[in-house]
């Protein structure tokens, strides 16, 4: 399952294409991530502390492609990145069966099912990799994220009260999903 791509038809009726990352999508994938950091309530990151330059972004997607327990997803429409989720996998050989779900959707995509689809790839894909624990962090006040994935079956297993200072503090929730 290396040369992972798929075509799916959302509810709205546009096709998104999900693929691999590749060194070429770097300046797209900047833009990508750019825009929905931007005013974001649920990514503890701002817009100008994303300093990635072209080449940076390149060789960050490499270590994805060049790693067994690693992945990096694309969604696509017409040409246009739309959303991206990583799989970070632990490179400590005691930690080599973990990885850390990072995930994020074009907010004019959001509540369309991209979110559903890039986790049920990084999944299945999980399921053929040494990975054996999946986990990933949420603000609480992340509702819909929480509820994704939990249909994805991860489980609430950790909890540090006031952890984002965003406006008012905001928990952060770490969830597991076990393959």
């Amino acid at each position: 399952m290396d040369n992972l791509y798929s075509k799916h038809k959302i509810p709205s009726g546009e096709v998104i294409i999900i693929r691999k990352g590749n060194r070429q999508d770097a300046q797209k994938l900047i833009d990508l991530k750019k825009s929905y950091i931007k005013g974001t309530t649920s990514i503890p990151l701002y817009e100008d502390e994303y300093r990635n330059t072209i080449e940076e972004e390149a060789e960050w997607i490499d270590r994805y492609n060049n790693q067994d327990n690693s992945l990096l997803l694309l969604a696509e429409y017409n040409g246009e990145l739309i959303g991206n989720i990583d799989l970070t996998g632990n490179q400590r050989r005691k930690l080599y069966h973990t990885g850390m779900i990072g995930m994020g959707i074009h907010n004019d995509w959001q509540n369309k099912k991209i979110g559903s689809i890039l986790m049920e790839a990084t999944i299945k894909w999980a399921k053929t990799s040494p990975l054996q624990i999946l986990w990933l962090e949420v603000y609480a006040s992340n509702t819909a994220g929480i509820k994704l994935y939990e249909k994805f079956g991860f489980e609430h297993c950790g909890l540090i009260k006031d952890f984002f200072r965003e406006g008012k503090p905001i928990d952060k929730i770490t969830m597991v999903k076990y393959i």
